[in-house]
């Protein structure tokens, strides 16, 4: 079995089109193609059933691609980090990260500093609010946001960046219109947008003066998507606890205001997550380290203007 005949079969496999495939390789379609039908022939099992437009994988091409997977990026970053050894970090950094954070500047400044320390080194940064398999789909490491336990962390590597606190905020039309809450229990009085991890659940609300549980039984609008429900507020539709390190730019800008200015809410975690590995690339060693300087829990409780982690 030619192992760049295996390579190629499962980066198909992980990226759902052999057009996909073959830009990754930098390689004709039909050279991949012609891979597959190969390590199909040197097998003697049908691996990818396909039809006019697209290809689904038989039972033997999941099994395949589940059992060689991890070989084949632990083969990888053993030449990586032989050749990494010689010189700077290079290759293609794969991360995953929540739609909503992922799209904060404080992640975007995050790769920013990467790319200017590791020119060499290229990102695929995927967001999904789905769970990823990191083994199963090639992603080097996930930025996930969770509560005390982590979705999926099931055989990987875990380093936690600090807790994160959310805050309530409104626009100033909804302000005008529905007025603003004097205490967290007056949320339910209120039009109140609720992420599907708060959904229905008691959420601890903490100020000086000691702790309020307050759970929104009727909320107006669920999502699993911040992004989207701070939107919401500043379209003055909804009134909802949003993460501090989300809205630094909206609250520079005048488009959200912090009501019950004097309590927070410890909302969750975040953690970088990993698949194990004894031979890790110099690449994702790298990034780890740079989250850890710039995402950990004092630069996650204090947001400079602009929205990028104070320095």
């Amino acid at each position: 079995m030619n192992l760049t005949d295996l390579a190629s079969f499962v980066r198909v496999a992980e990226r759902g089109t052999i057009s996909a495939a073959a830009r990754d390789e930098g390689v004709p379609k039909s050279t991949i193609s012609r891979r597959i039908a190969r390590l199909e022939d040197d097998l003697g099992v049908e691996l990818l059933r396909r039809s006019a437009r697209s290809f689904a994988l038989t039972d033997d091409g999941r099994l395949l691609q589940a059992r060689s997977a991890g070989a084949l990026r632990e083969l990888g970053s053993v030449e990586q980090a032989l050749t990494e050894a010689r010189g700077e970090p290079q290759g293609r950094l794969v991360i995953t990260a929540p739609n909503d954070f992922g799209r904060t500047r404080a992640v975007a400044h995050l790769l920013t500093e990467y790319r200017r320390r590791h020119p060499r080194v290229t990102i695929d940064m995927r967001l999904e609010n789905r769970v990823m398999d990191l083994v199963t789909e090639g992603v080097d490491v996930g930025l996930r946001l969770h509560g005390e336990d982590i979705p999926g962390d099931g055989g990987l590597m875990v380093r936690s960046l600090g807790r994160f606190s959310a805050a309530v905020y409104a626009s100033p039309a909804y302000i005008e219109r529905r007025g603003a809450p004097q205490s967290p229990a007056e949320l339910r009085e209120h039009d109140v947008a609720v992420h599907k991890a708060a959904s229905r659940r008691a959420l601890p609300f903490h100020s000086q003066g000691g702790e309020e549980l307050v759970r929104i039984t009727d909320p107006v609008i669920e999502s699993n998507d911040f992004g989207l429900i701070q939107s919401l507020v500043e379209t003055g539709t909804v009134i909802a606890l949003l993460p501090l390190l989300f809205t630094a730019q909206s609250r520079d800008g005048g488009t959200l205001v912090r009501v019950l200015p004097e309590w927070t809410m410890r909302s969750g975690r975040l953690s970088l997550v990993w698949p194990a590995s004894r031979h890790l690339a110099p690449r994702v060693r790298a990034f780890i380290d740079l989250c850890s300087e710039r995402l950990n829990e004092e630069r996650l409780e204090r947001t400079a203007p602009g929205g990028c982690p104070a320095q």
